[in-house]
């Protein structure tokens, strides 16, 4: 079994080793420079979201002052209603 396992790995080794020598030089600068404009792009578009995210929780922060001040208003307005008149 290890025979034939080394076999089947050398066989894949050059099989690989091919491969890569079919690719040219030039399909591989190409290829890495895709690479790396995805990538620039990619970091970009998270920088983006990174900064709407930011955005957003400042607006949640204020909206979720703006309802605890509702609800305080709220319950000094039920109070005031709820007292005896004199």
């Amino acid at each position: 079994m290890r025979q034939e396992r080394d076999q089947l790995k050398a066989a894949l080794q050059r099989s690989l080793g091919h491969q890569l020598d079919q690719i040219g030089k030039a399909d591989l600068v190409a290829r890495v420079d895709e690479l790396t404009e995805a990538a620039q792009r990619l970091t970009g578009e998270r920088d983006a979201a990174r900064a709407e995210n930011s955005v957003l929780q400042w607006h949640i922060a204020a909206l979720e002052d703006d309802l605890a001040a509702s609800r305080t208003s709220l319950r000094r307005m039920i109070r005031e209603g709820n007292l005896p008149t004199q």
